[in-house]
């Protein structure tokens, strides 16, 4: 693992680090807008390379990351995290499936992830959630992310 550093970021906390190769990261966490409970307090999780490059076979970055994701959890048991996989290269099925495979392995045990598969226009693509299940009841979070994905998607028409 790599060690990083932590800044605050206008709406929410930045986690920095260096690879041995010479990679810089960041990891986002953006505080989303006022939403109804149970996702009042909801966070987007973004990372990527600062210049767009590629760490391959460097399993430092997925460790650093989920080591990161784990510290912002612990420290942060009541929130929800919603995940988007970069749809630039049409890879974002398979960066779904490697988000999926880091958070089975990653410790998480009291923590679910819900995931929303969108067909279509202009590409496919996977949302995921992840909260804490001895905070908040699934049933009622998926009822409640169903409910606002239907209010966000008939805002934009």
């Amino acid at each position: 693992m790599y060690e990083y550093t932590r800044e605050e970021g206008d709406d929410g906390p930045l986690f920095l680090f260096s690879t041995e190769f010479g990679l810089s990261y960041i990891v986002s966490f953006r505080q989303m807008g006022k939403l109804n409970y149970p996702l009042h307090k909801l966070y987007s999780i973004d990372f990527l390379e600062k210049k767009g490059r590629k760490g391959k076979s460097d399993i430092k970055i997925s460790t650093t990351i989920l080591s990161i994701i784990l510290q912002f959890i612990d420290e942060n048991p009541e929130c929800t995290l919603h995940y988007l996989c970069d749809i630039n290269d049409g890879k974002q099925m398979h960066r779904a499936k490697l988000f999926t495979r880091w958070f089975s392995l990653c410790g998480a045990n009291n923590w679910m992830k819900l995931d929303f598969k969108f067909d279509g226009a202009p590409e496919d693509y996977m949302l995921s959630f992840l909260f804490d299940s001895h905070v908040y009841d699934e049933e009622l979070m998926q009822d409640e992310i169903l409910l606002t994905l239907d209010m966000l998607e008939s805002d934009k028409t």
